[in-house]
């Protein structure tokens, strides 16, 4: 079983009017979403996600969160994360600018649980950010991930992908966006490259999207090692896994 935690995170289905002039969490329904070895079906980890009222609207809901809110709500996960099953990786979301902002945003007295993975879940940020903007973020990246913490970028399509690379950024892990896996799965040569260049840049690619077991078989075909997708049902708290 799951144990049921009270985590909220960055990058929610759907979120709440508000959070006031404070940052706490609303106990909502938490869903993880499993990340597979593509070889095995074996889960090798997790993004964490939370279910909130459908009415609600996600973007606008984290566009009107202050750095401070968005600081504690993250850190209130980092606190949880050591109540998971062990054994797997759980990936939690943070914007960009958190890593524009590192010293601010990181607290020095927290350890970060070993089985923890950031996902950058705004990469095309990146593109809107200027050369020492980029210079920034990207050393407060490699700090981390010299600690101990991979990074993973989230939603990478093949336009994000050429401009990391002509960057030369390197990160443990991308994930590649559903839309372009899913326009790729039709051009297998065309995806099997997009893959290469990925992995050229990360020692994980993640494909995004995998819905279907010929999905599954196209990605594994392409080289990926990793997948995610509706084929592999969310798991909730309180449900056997």
């Amino acid at each position: 079983m799951m144990p049921s935690l009270l985590l909220c995170n960055d990058k929610y289905e759907y979120a709440h009017p508000s959070i006031k002039n404070d940052a706490n969490v609303l106990l909502s329904t938490l869903k993880l979403e499993p990340i597979v070895e593509l070889s095995t079906s074996h889960r090798y980890g997790f993004e964490v996600l939370t279910h909130l009222p459908r009415k609600m609207n996600s973007e606008n809901y984290f566009r009107q969160l202050s750095f401070a809110q968005q600081q504690s709500l993250f850190y209130r996960q980092i606190a949880n994360i050591v109540h998971y099953q062990p054994g797997y990786v759980y990936s939690l979301n943070l914007p960009m600018k958190a890593f524009l902002n590192w010293t601010s945003f990181h607290w020095r007295d927290v350890t970060y649980p070993p089985n923890l993975v950031i996902e950058i879940q705004d990469p095309a940020t990146f593109l809107l950010l200027n050369v020492a903007q980029r210079h920034v973020a990207y050393n407060a990246m490699q700090h981390v991930e010299a600690s101990g913490t991979p990074i993973w970028m989230d939603d990478v399509n093949d336009e994000l992908l050429i401009a990391f690379i002509e960057a030369n950024w390197h990160l443990s892990g991308i994930k590649l966006d559903k839309n372009t896996f899913w326009t790729l799965s039709k051009k297998p040569s065309r995806l099997q490259q997009i893959i290469k260049k990925g992995q050229a840049i990360a020692n994980q690619v993640i494909v995004e999207g995998i819905e279907t077991q010929t999905h599954k078989e196209i990605a594994q075909r392409a080289g990926a090692k990793l997948g995610q997708g509706y084929l592999w049902p969310a798991i909730y708290p309180g449900q056997e896994k």
